[in-house]
């Protein structure tokens, strides 16, 4: 874990503030592996609804926990229940109703700490909470203050207090959040790190590793790594690894993925990460049609993340519709189904996604519009795209969506002005200008009113990409770069001249490149006789150069990719791009120069198209 993945700012962590209402255990000690009762009692100007319930989020064991409990009220109080991780020391807790907030302590939450002899390691899980869960629940209270602090000046309010908090394994983050460059911390991080190393425990020899990394001292960040491969061959670093494998396998047979599943709840934990399985098993399923085990498969994942569930069913509906206007749908009655039922899932399960609800429903209703456009229900597609028109969280195609919908609805007249109206607004969409033609031609209008719409369109969004471009690297013209492939052989840019070229910015690490790659080798296979030349520029990598290769190889291997990969080891092409997330791609005309920065697989087809085309 890199320290810039640490620089963040925290809530100040002071449990010293006035909370109106409170939440507590009840009882005076929390009894371990069983529910446990808590109480909440409300302020006196907050009117709790009938059915509203309690969210709490944790972090226990490096593992994120979030639930919902039922609200029982008890005169002027309520009583719930939970089942907690053992010897879990922290949770934060907010009253909701759907997606609705019904207190949450003034925008702070409710602090509830369960060992109060203890009150450092308490402190120390909230920070915990607040760095590691990535929960956007739990974001809400990291910024939510107007003087918040930063986590070096969190650890010291609790270690002048509670000094032997520095011999918790935690104690790692404090340092590694600190100036890495001053020779006393240094110091001070190679001292904690020896005497992780002495601890008989997984979770400092995991200090230790992360401290040597961030010190550069790579050959002792490898000797830990394989130390505790070692002596916790079913931890949490093993138990991560084999999660990763398995959620980045070509292999996802249902036999395979049933193996995996049994191994891991054997061999590691039991219960975090199972869900992972129970989707994969739903995907093979939805796409078998298997309407049984969806429903078997789809009980068997947690409440919490039950909108995984919802993103397979959209995700299917999406690809039965045909995935956009023009192509055909493959099964527009399964698509419906699977529409509704991401739907339902979704409105079932407000309360978890209470700070993202608004986008799940927005993408959603946007996948259920395109089934019902399919299915010719041309008015109900129209409305639900209307709403989202007026929240404006349509993106280009869901405009594009919208214009065809709009045509059946309200008429060639109406649709033509707002289509006018957008392409003033510089979007750049060549199926809203060919929709905007066929209407001029059935309106019998002057084509040569639509002709100078079309070019001044097109001029402005070239002029625009061009800014954008120059303001990111200084100019359009691609820069020359030497990169090493798999073979060994050196590749150079300058000599790919006459090609169209589209480099993509990868990592080992990142998920989101890998979850593209599928899409990436349907296009690398479409033109590959075509004067069009694919590079996968590995870089941002975070182990050894000749590890980095040995893994790439390996993985392209295993997923039978055709792909060109480049080996950025210094990162000094990424540096040269100005890449600052990925996947990152670019493409590059005949000539050399950049003319799209940051395009999505889905646009590639259409630019390459048009450039082979000239």
């Amino acid at each position: 874990m890199k320290k810039s993945v640490l620089l963040i700012f925290l809530a100040c962590c002071n449990i010293a503030f006035s909370q109106i209402g409170k939440v507590y255990l009840k009882g005076s000690k929390i009894k371990n592996g069983k529910e446990n009762t808590y109480v909440y009692e409300p302020p006196k100007d907050i009117e709790v609804p009938n059915g509203a319930k309690i969210r709490i989020g944790c972090y226990k064991d490096y593992y994120n926990i979030e639930e919902i409990a039922s609200l029982i009220k008890k005169n002027n109080e309520y009583e719930f229940t939970l089942k907690l991780p053992d010897a879990t020391k922290y949770f934060i807790a907010i009253i909701v109703d759907g997606n609705k907030i019904v207190d949450d302590n003034k925008n702070e939450g409710y602090d509830v700490f369960l060992d109060p002899a203890n009150m450092g390691e308490c402190l120390i899980e909230k920070i915990d909470l607040l760095l590691f869960s990535h929960s956007p629940f739990v974001e809400k209270f990291n910024f939510s203050l107007n003087k918040p602090k930063s986590i070096v000046d969190e650890f010291d309010k609790i270690y002048a207090k509670y000094s032997i908090m520095k011999e918790n394994e935690n104690y790692w983050v404090y340092l590694s959040n600190k100036n890495v460059n001053d020779d006393k911390v240094k110091e001070g991080m190679l001292d904690f790190a020896k005497k992780c190393e002495k601890k008989n425990s997984e979770k400092y020899l995991i200090a230790a590793l992360y401290l040597y990394d961030n010190l550069g001292m790579l050959d002792k960040k490898e000797e830990i790594d394989k130390q505790i491969k070692i002596k916790y061959p079913y931890g949490k670093l093993a138990g991560d690894k084999f999660i990763q494998d398995f959620l980045f396998g070509s292999n996802k047979s249902e036999a395979y993925v049933l193996e995996a599943l049994n191994t891991y709840t054997t061999k590691f934990n039991p219960t975090i990460y199972k869900n992972w399985f129970y989707q994969s098993l739903l995907k093979i399923y939805v796409d078998q049609k298997d309407l049984q085990k969806m429903e078997q498969y789809e009980g068997l994942i947690s409440s919490h993340s039950r909108v995984g569930a919802a993103d397979v069913y959209n995700d299917y509906a999406w690809k039965f519709a045909g995935g956009d206007l023009a192509a055909p749908a493959k099964d527009i009655d399964f698509a419906e189904k699977l529409s509704k039922k991401a739907i339902d899932i979704l409105m079932s399960n407000q309360p978890y996604l209470l700070e993202k609800f608004q986008e799940y429903y927005n993408s959603y209703t946007n996948t259920y519009a395109l089934v019902l456009y399919k299915l010719n229900k041309f008015e109900e597609a129209f409305q639900f795209q209307d709403k989202l028109n007026q929240l404006g969280v349509l993106d280009i195609g869901g405009k594009e969506r919208y214009a065809a919908s709009m045509e059946k609805v309200k008429g060639l007249e109406f649709t033509k002005k707002y289509i006018e109206e957008e392409l003033s607004k510089e979007i750049d969409s060549k199926i809203l200008l060919a929709q905007l033609e066929t209407i001029y031609r059935k309106l019998h209008l002057p084509l040569e009113d639509y002709n100078k719409i079309k070019n001044e369109s097109i001029e402005t969004v070239n002029a625009n990409v061009k800014s954008v471009i120059v303001e990111k690297i200084g100019s359009t013209e691609a820069i020359d770069f030497s990169l090493k492939n798999m073979e060994g052989k050196v590749v150079n840019l300058s000599n790919l001249k006459g090609k169209v070229v589209v480099l993509d910015f990868w990592a080992t690490w990142c998920g989101p490149c890998k979850a593209s790659f599928p899409a990436m080798q349907e296009l690398v296979t479409k033109y590959k006789d075509k004067n069009v030349e694919f590079l996968f520029v590995d870089t941002l990598e975070r182990d050894k150069a000749e590890e980095i290769t040995e893994k790439v190889i390996k993985y392209i291997s295993n997923n039978k990719y055709s792909f060109n990969v480049l080996f950025d080891s210094n990162n000094t092409v990424s540096n040269k791009y100005k890449i600052q997330r990925i996947p990152t791609k670019i493409v590059i005309d005949k000539k050399g120069s950049i003319i799209s920065f940051g395009v999505s697989e889905k646009e590639l087809t259409s630019l390459i198209d048009e450039q082979l085309s000239l």
